[in-house]
């Protein structure tokens, strides 16, 4: 039981909503693993006790099938053609599914393998620089997640991918749509309607996709997962949804909090340009990249991820028992003082840094490496470009409970 005049833990209040961090850090204070009666589950709020759950074998990644029992009704019928696409998703299975349905994917993510992409992410983002740049110079406000944020990914999973020009307007969209589902937006009053959009949108234009590049294949990722025969279409469907899904959603996420954190700590900002100058944005640059890391633990996109107990299990003083579910709570870990000298400041030179924003062990995320080279080449260039950008208005997250995620970010200069 909590004491202190805490309510129950409810990760979709509007406190949980627009400030995690200090929402969380109240109830970590009194116990780093506490029950939500809200949310029915055990939120792990401490850095040791959520990476002892990262290792924990008791604790499973399987629960599309408790997910499908909850569903009746209407419901269940507007999330089929989504579930379906999760049912895909490796991270939503142990080993060995999860292995088998890694495996097509982890040499084409690797840090060797993605740093390929640096001159496209270079060339990208520059554009999307100036054209942002050129608003705000001529006086505009203008939303940093329509304007850099959300483009910048798009368009370099789409390039990874394969997926032609005229579908790059449309995949931009359905990740919105689809992030309704992935991180339970359920009190929207049109959940059900745009959670069935998505899964049919994805269905049609991606099975079409995959179609033509098994006649036609070309150096591309869904040429490749075509070609697999370690999965079979849905879970070839699946296995796109998610990639494109995380690798343009998440990183929207991590840049629109991550350009927040610098505009609001502009000494670190003008330290990460200066050393970002020193070297060529495909290149490793120690201090550079500690700073990415730092951004990465200070707000990251994860808030909570979710497991089901499998075992019987002890945690952070709890007892758990099979079925129980299990959020675990990344925000709140990356900002825990037993493990972070002065957690709540941005310290861009922080070393060691063992957060866990990517998560551990065989769930470890697998776009990481995409991830970190996107940041760590647009965040230097925006901060260069535009040093006296500034908030100009309320900053707007989306009510969700997985993630940490901007709606928008209105920025001006001056």
């Amino acid at each position: 039981m909590l004491t202190g005049g805490l309510g129950d833990l409810d990760l979709l209040s509007g406190d949980a909503i627009d400030d995690p961090h200090a929402y969380l850090a109240a109830y970590r204070e009194r116990q780093p693993v506490v029950w939500s009666d809200r949310h029915r589950a055990w939120v792990v709020l401490g850095h040791p006790e959520l990476d002892a759950a990262f290792r924990a074998p008791e604790l499973s990644t399987d629960r599309m099938g408790a997910f499908r029992s909850r569903l009746t009704g209407s419901r269940a019928e507007a999330l089929e053609q989504a579930i379906e696409l999760l049912d895909g998703w490796m991270l939503f299975h142990d080993p060995p599914d999860h292995t088998r349905l890694r495996a097509p994917f982890t040499r084409q993510f690797t840090p060797r393998a993605v740093s390929s992409l640096a001159a496209d992410v270079t060339a990208i983002c520059d554009e999307l620089v100036d054209a942002f740049a050129a608003r705000l110079e001529r006086g505009e406000v203008a939303d940093l997640v329509t304007g850099f944020s959300h483009p910048l990914p798009a368009a370099v999973i789409a390039r990874l991918f394969g997926v032609p020009p005229e579908l790059h307007e449309w995949l931009a969209a359905w990740s919105a749509r689809f992030g309704v589902v992935v991180f339970g937006a359920t009190r929207r009053a049109d959940y059900e309607e745009v959670a069935r959009a998505a899964g049919e949108e994805f269905h049609e234009h991606l099975g079409r996709l995959l179609a033509l590049r098994r006649d036609e294949p070309r150096d591309d990722l869904v040429s490749a997962l075509a070609a697999t025969t370690d999965l079979d279409d849905t879970e070839v469907l699946g296995a796109c949804s998610l990639l494109l899904f995380a690798g343009h959603d998440t990183t929207t996420s991590l840049l629109s909090s991550s350009v927040l954190a610098l505009i609001a700590h502009p000494h670190e900002r003008e330290r990460l340009v200066r050393m970002t100058s020193l070297a060529g944005p495909g290149r490793d640059l120690p201090g550079r990249d500690a700073a990415i890391e730092e951004l990465l633990r200070f707000d990251g996109t994860a808030k909570a991820m979710m497991r089901v107990v499998a075992e019987p299990l002890e945690l952070g003083g709890q007892r758990m028992q099979p079925g129980d579910a299990v959020f675990l709570a990344i925000l709140s870990a990356n900002r825990d003082p037993r493990v972070f000298d002065r957690p709540d400041e941005l310290v861009i030179d922080r070393r060691p840094n063992p957060h866990l924003a990517f998560g551990h062990g065989v769930h470890f995320c697998l776009g990481a490496a995409l991830a970190r080279l996107e940041l760590r080449i647009a965040l230097p260039r925006i901060s260069a470009r535009l040093p006296d950008m500034r908030v100009a208005g309320r900053v707007r997250w989306k009510p969700n409970i997985g993630d940490r995620a901007a709606a928008e970010v209105p920025l001006a200069l001056g």
